[in-house]
């Protein structure tokens, strides 16, 4: 599977290579694209946090990690503290700053 996805890659690259109508950088960028290849399809779905009931009901099965209310409202925080770091703040002023006049 991994040497035939390679082998089409390679001759997309050798193609754009060879196309003598584009221009270099745009043969870059072809070849580059077609290295990279689908990562769409490699892509695993994450593990899913499950809080446990006080009897201890739910299962943990494949993919599921039982977990207490404490470990995945942290595991939540990280997430948003890392999206806003990477992001930044979008919206600029919100509630009363929002409504506020400023002169």
């Amino acid at each position: 599977m991994a040497r035939s996805k390679l082998s089409a890659a390679r001759k997309k690259a050798e193609s754009a290579a060879n196309n003598w109508e584009m221009m270099e950088a745009m043969k870059l960028r072809a070849i580059s694209k077609a290295m990279r290849g689908e990562k769409g399809n490699d892509t695993r779905p994450g593990r899913k946090y499950v809080v446990s009931m006080k009897g201890g009901a739910s299962k943990g099965g494949k993919g599921i990690k039982l977990v207490d209310k404490r470990e995945r409202s942290d595991k939540r925080g990280l997430e948003r503290a890392t999206n806003k770091k990477k992001n930044g703040k979008k919206g600029g002023l919100t509630g009363s700053k929002k409504r506020r006049q400023h002169s």
